[in-house]
């Protein structure tokens, strides 16, 4: 099976992404998801009109972003999307003159809505102290569960440490509990750990009702310094 990293086709291939990236999160069902990209509904209809909302959606992030750099490792056999990655990449440092918060379109305007924006916030905080500098962010990163265990995630990694040592700068990420053995074997270190529980006074029902949904979520900011000797990995699972 020959699978090859490539840069993606930003005019045609968002919606075959977007489908990868639901099916990568799905198995195993991950509740943070939710957050960034729900299914508004239940039935296949609904996943069906959530599949192509965040389609549009990246694209149009990634239009308007000048950091944003989107990867595929496609199935040279049949063409398929076997895993996808969004990188941020940052020559100067983003913190400075952060541009004001993009609106949570793919919510409604209510209560939760509300929570969206305060989990945003709370999952941005430890990058916007810790990466103070231009730096390398993996954003976004999924292997659909039909090639796991196939060296998927170890191609973007080694595409990002490559790029990092030639910028000269740190590379972060906001590790699931899926991705940390991938992270631990590519020598990255611990810097915090951010627990989001989204906070109001007085929360309505719609508050309630997604934060029932996606309750606490853990992500752990690691970092590969700038920098470090780390061997160039062949194969390894995500």
């Amino acid at each position: 099976m020959a699978l090859k990293l490539q840069e993606i086709d930003a005019e045609c291939d968002f919606p075959a992404l977007a489908r990868c990236l639901f099916e990568s999160y799905e198995k195993p069902h991950q509740k943070f998801f939710h957050v960034f990209f729900p299914i508004h509904g239940a039935g296949e209809e609904a996943r069906n009109e959530a599949i192509s909302e965040a389609a549009s959606r990246l694209k149009l992030w990634h239009t308007h972003d000048p950091s944003s750099y989107w990867q595929k490792v496609v199935d040279e056999e049949n063409g398929k999307i076997a895993g996808g990655a969004l990188w941020n990449i940052y020559h100067e440092n983003p913190f400075a003159n952060p541009p004001p918060p993009s609106e949570v379109t793919w919510f409604p305007n209510d209560g939760s809505r509300r929570f969206i924006e305060k989990a945003l916030q709370n999952h941005t905080r430890p990058r916007s102290k810790a990466a103070q500098k231009p730096h390398l962010y993996l954003f976004i990163i999924f292997t659909h569960p039909d090639y796991r265990r196939k060296g998927v995630g170890q191609q973007f990694m080694n595409w990002g440490m490559k790029k990092a040592d030639e910028m000269g700068v740190d590379f972060y990420l906001d590790s699931t509990p899926y991705g940390r053995p991938l992270y631990e074997a590519n020598g990255f270190e611990y810097l915090e750990e951010n627990v989001n529980i989204p906070t109001m006074e007085e929360p309505d029902e719609k508050w309630k009702e997604v934060e029932s949904k996606v309750g606490p979520f853990t992500f752990w900011l690691m970092c590969r310094p700038a920098g470090q000797a780390t061997s160039i990995i062949q194969k390894s699972g995500e």
